[in-house]
């Protein structure tokens, strides 16, 4: 078969299988060299640049692979001919079902997988055969690897060794020792250790709380490794880590999944009481004593935060983000001081306002606002089905349709000539005729589908659609629906909600000043 440069791309991705001593770009680099090398002397050219793929991120599933979740949208363009790798297992060592999707991909878009020992045409029953046996052993060999390099990190923790990918906070990783007797462990990093004994320091001694260390630490000008300014949640993470005692801890908070209405969600949940949880002496330095850690757990013990409630407040959980920061709006209520009925003020205020300085907002004129933008949007939908607009939503399904029952008749063909020639039926020059025919009749219908779908937007039933937003409006200005139910109202109609305001926070603005504030609404 003879390809041009375009129509061959080339995808590079590490495995666990290959020199551990060799970082990411090294084994690329030389993977691609074997494979250009390859296409120099069997295909007459070299992949250019812009059709290497490169996967720098480790990544067992498709969902945690972002080079290949492009690469398969690409071959569902039909523009690729081949994939060239070095060998399969590269393309998936993940579960069967990752396996069956790039199987499906390569299989359904007529896309070869390419390999410097042998060429996979999917469409053939005994190369798909030998490429599933091929991603099978390779998922076999995964996890009997990861069983062996898991016993591995076991045994290294609990000699002390830290095994972390990243060092935490006033540290550094290094690497002691030589061949066998080579271990990796934490270095302190002075100015870091010093900013870390502030904390506990503002924590025990001056009675700070985390947001107020976190101000204090940024109005030093001391930074955090990465972000711009100090959270919280960091400074309570690290009040709380017993590495900065000199000890090593692991499985703390081991991932775990759960299938949750049909998609496998990961969580991270403290397991303190686990069997595979390991807590031991470490090889580094303390960089605070084992006294002022506990004091500060103790104080953590006796000043626990308490929520008033746990019933929900806001009905805009989940939906409202800052439009300066992106971080999410959160709702906060007050007596006013000086109100003598003891008035309650109401507001969404961003959740890193500390930082980005956006002006809060009434609670009740924020409300308002959403529910005059549900009502033009009612207002809108009234006016498409009075002009009948749906017709030709109506007339491209049909379309659709109609285009996939010819290709699955054309499919079911396509098996049967193939399962003829098997049996003897047809020769092979008999059998290439025919089919050949059937392939060009199911890629024009492919095409043709192709097209329909993205021609025109799905049918969209705006009676119903008026229906849900009328409900949720009501529950909105009903005072007697709770807020968790108006939330389940909300996310019936609305996907995301992005605050706006460019307005200086200065006190009297909603009150004595109008607040010119925009909401942009993401509708479902």
């Amino acid at each position: 078969m003879r390809f041009q440069s375009t129509d061959i791309i080339e995808y590079l991705r590490k495995s666990r299988s290959d020199n551990p001593d060799m970082t990411v770009e090294e084994v690329l680099a030389k993977h691609e060299l074997i494979l250009q090398e390859y296409t120099r002397n069997e295909l007459g050219f070299d992949i250019p640049e812009n059709q290497i793929f490169r996967e720098v991120v480790s990544g067992e599933t498709i969902a945690d692979r972002p080079v290949m979740k492009q690469l398969l949208a690409l071959l569902e363009t039909r523009r690729v001919k081949g994939v060239i790798v070095v060998e399969p297992q590269r393309l998936s060592r993940g579960d069967l079902e990752d396996c069956g999707k790039i199987i499906n991909t390569f299989r359904y878009t007529n896309t070869l997988v390419i390999t410097p020992p042998k060429i996979y045409d999917l469409n053939n029953e005994y190369d798909r055969k030998f490429f599933e046996m091929e991603l099978t052993r390779g998922n076999d060999y995964l996890e009997y690897t990861k069983k062996i390099l898991n016993r591995g990190r076991q045994a290294s923790v609990k000699k002390g060794n830290f095994i972390g990918s990243i060092a935490p906070y006033g540290y550094e990783k290094i690497i002691v020792g030589t061949g066998k007797d080579a271990y990796h462990t934490l270095q302190i990093v002075p100015h870091e250790a010093e900013a870390l004994r502030l904390m506990y320091h503002l924590f025990l001694n001056k009675g700070y709380g985390f947001t107020k260390i976190a101000r204090h630490l940024d109005s030093l000008g001391i930074p955090p490794r990465k972000a711009e300014h100090w959270s919280p949640a960091a400074i309570k993470d690290m009040l709380e880590n017993p590495v900065y005692i000199g000890k090593i801890r692991w499985n703390f908070r081991k991932t775990e999944k759960h299938m949750i209405n049909g998609e496998i969600m990961k969580s991270r949940p403290k397991c303190k009481n686990s069997e595979d949880y390991i807590y031991v002496t470490g090889k580094h330095d303390a960089i605070i004593s084992t006294e002022v850690f506990q004091a500060a757990l103790d104080k953590r013990g006796r000043f626990p935060r308490i929520k008033s409630s746990n019933e929900l407040r806001n009905p805009f959980a989940g939906l409202v983000v800052c439009g300066t920061c992106g971080r999410a709006m959160v709702y906060k209520s007050f007596a006013e001081r000086h109100s003598p009925t003891g008035k309650i003020s109401e507001s969404l205020i961003c959740n890193n306002q500390a930082n980005c300085h956006t002006k809060s907002v009434q609670y009740k004129v924020f409300c308002q606002r959403v529910i005059d933008v549900l009502e033009q949007t009612i207002a809108d939908f009234e006016i498409k089905i009075e002009s009948d607009s749906a017709n030709a939503s109506k007339l491209n399904a049909h379309l659709i349709h109609s285009l996939e029952s010819d290709l699955k008749k054309l499919l079911e063909k396509d098996l049967r000539q193939k399962d003829a020639f098997d049996d003897g039926i047809y020769s092979k020059e008999e059998y290439l005729s025919r089919n050949a025919k059937v392939q060009e009749q199911i890629s024009k219908t492919e095409d043709a589908l192709r097209n329909a779908r993205h021609a025109i937007t799905p049918i969209i039933d705006y009676r119903e659609k008026i229906l849900r937003f009328k409900d949720c409006i009501n529950a909105m200005k009903s005072s007697s629906i709770s807020a968790a139910e108006k939330n389940i109202f909300l996310k019936s109609c609305i996907d995301k909600i992005i605050y706006i305001n460019k307005m200086d926070s200065k006190p009297g603005i909603g009150r004595y000043v109008e607040n010119q504030f925009e909401i942009s609404i993401q509708l479902k």
